[in-house]
């Protein structure tokens, strides 16, 4: 009864590592041709004893046989892991900053272009200007499309040119 299960586990080890060995493809090739020689070696084994062997032979039950079929699978899933990670990485860095689009490529159409451009296929917006007297609040320019005056370190500037407040810091 034991060695019909050592034979069966021999048998089902050899054909996992040849299946894997084809059908898993992120694994580079010598480890696939690894795979399927030892998986091959496993399944012949186990269908000799199974099948070929005399009745009644006797022979040794090498219980570490079975670590070489479990490290090779764990290797495999692994490599598996790695390859899609890697490709997860490359998709993310082709992406480039979120709004803005890759290097060459335009915005799809009806999608926000560029800081500070219109969406691709669609015309600018047309603002109002500020009403006579009254002046466009501070850090705003007076009229759309016209930049916001930058103070010092990038900071916006207040009316007039001058450096407009900030929360904590007093202005000179």
């Amino acid at each position: 009864m034991f060695e019909l299960v050592y034979e069966l586990l021999l048998m089902l080890g050899g054909i996992a590592l040849i299946v894997i060995g084809l059908a898993i493809r992120e694994q580079g090739t010598g480890s696939r041709i690894l795979n399927v020689v030892v998986g091959l070696g496993f399944f012949c084994y186990g269908f000799y004893l199974m099948f070929l062997a005399p009745v009644g032979s006797r022979y040794t039950i090498f219980f570490y046989a079975f670590i070489l079929p479990i490290l090779l699978i764990v290797r495999t899933v692994k490599a598996r892991k790695e390859a899609k990670d890697q490709a997860a990485a490359h998709q993310f860095a082709a992406q480039g900053h979120p709004g803005q689009p890759v290097q060459g490529w335009s915005a799809p159409e009806g999608q926000p272009g560029p800081y500070g451009q219109a969406p691709q296929g669609h015309p600018a917006p047309q603002g109002h200007p500020a009403p006579q007297g009254h002046p466009a609040p501070q850090g705003y320019p007076a009229q759309p499309g016209q930049p916001v005056p930058q103070g010092q370190y990038g900071h916006p500037q207040g009316q007039y040119g001058h450096p407009q407040g900030q929360p904590g810091h007093p202005t000179n």
